[in-house]
């Protein structure tokens, strides 16, 4: 049985490890490029709209740090939480400054959810990487 489960993570591992950094330092490109106005007018009209356009980058940087954190081998543990940390508090955030997200067709809250739990397997199979 256990050979099976570790037999089904050979492809499923490599994936992880190559997909969650690419995630987070694309996202971090697109904040501070293409996705720039959309990312400061989320946030214009609430509570940090004078901060918009520094919480922009700062989400940005945080992301790209978080993707490098998690491609590197021995820091890839403290990347992995470091996601974590910072999906919560996008969530949390998100939550408070924009609540009606939630409700959004395409779910950038809702999405926060499934990225969270594959953090966490990818924290799980970590040590046999």
């Amino acid at each position: 049985m256990q050979e099976r489960w570790f037999a089904g993570l050979y492809f499923v591992k490599p994936a992880l490890f190559v997909i969650l950094p690419l995630f987070w330092i694309m996202t971090g490109i697109i904040s501070l490029t293409a996705g720039w106005r959309s990312g400061v007018d989320l946030l214009i009209g609430t509570a940090a709209g004078p901060l918009a356009e520094p919480a922009v980058v700062a989400g940005a940087l945080a992301d790209i740090a978080v993707g490098a954190l998690i491609a590197w081998r021995p820091t890839s543990r403290l990347g992995l939480f470091g996601a974590i940390a910072v999906s919560l508090f996008y969530a949390i955030a998100g939550s408070i400054l924009r609540p009606d997200l939630w409700l959004e067709p395409l779910g950038p809250l809702i999405k926060i959810l499934p990225i969270l739990v594959l953090h966490f397997a990818a924290l799980a199979i970590l040590e046999e990487r």
